[in-house]
């Protein structure tokens, strides 16, 4: 036997009460953010940055932004102005890949909570296919997301090696700890890298970017002033 569904006034009012309270009309925001937001698009801020980032405006949360973009409600729906600019994966390596190393899982556990300094991660910014071999070689620190790019005239090993050791020896060695890169070949020195900085070196899993997911977002921000299909080989140095 089955009950007879029955209908309870107390219980139905009981439930109507929470779902009235969030009714109400949204938010609305003034011309003066709706400028400010334009502006900070413009200037290479992420949404992510505009509604986290301290403000005396009252500022919509970062999904809200991304919905007035996509709407036309906010830099005339340029996706250009996104960090990621709905592109599409870009051309496959074909250099190959780096099968040995010690890969990311064999870290102790506590490098998962990003508390301790000193450990980095490593990865390259390319010139456009065709029309350079110059690259940045890049490091990014874990915890204080301290972004360092050396200009370098391939991505051969020794090249990338020796970009590396110059970059980290002017830190102290409580500072530089490990190093985590993908499976690259322009990583292939990784024990000499390893011998001459005192510190560990891992890898990703294949196909794992997320693994390093603090140097994959800082180098698009590098993008956002050498964007993808540039000639590296044309950057002048730092004075």
């Amino acid at each position: 036997m089955y009950a007879i569904p029955a209908c309870y006034p107390h219980t139905a009012h009981k439930k109507y009460l929470p779902r009235r309270s969030c009714c109400h009309r949204g938010i609305f925001h003034s011309q003066e953010v709706i400028g400010c937001i334009n502006g900070r698009l413009k200037a290479t801020w992420s949404p992510e940055q505009i509604a986290r980032v301290p403000c005396e405006l009252q500022m919509p949360g970062w999904r809200t932004i991304y919905r007035w973009i996509y709407e036309k409600y906010l830099v005339n729906s340029n996706l250009k102005v996104l960090r990621r600019k709905g592109k599409s994966h870009g051309v496959k390596e074909a250099r190959g890949k780096y099968s040995k190393g010690k890969p990311t899982r064999k870290r102790d556990k506590p490098v998962y909570s990003r508390q301790e300094a000193g450990r980095r991660e490593a990865g390259t910014a390319v010139s456009g296919q065709g029309k350079s071999k110059a690259c940045f070689a890049a490091l990014a620190e874990r915890k204080t997301r301290f972004y360092i790019a050396v200009k370098i005239p391939g991505r051969k090993a020794e090249t990338m090696e020796t970009a590396i050791v110059a970059a980290l020896s002017v830190f102290p060695s409580q500072l530089v700890k490990a190093i985590i890169c993908a499976r690259g070949t322009e990583f292939a020195n990784w024990r000499r890298m390893e011998e001459r900085l005192h510190c560990e070196v891992y890898f990703t899993d294949p196909y794992c970017a997320w693994q390093k997911g603090a140097i994959e977002n800082l180098n698009g921000l590098l993008r956002e002033f050498y964007p993808r299909g540039r000639n590296l080989s044309r950057v002048a140095p730092p004075h």
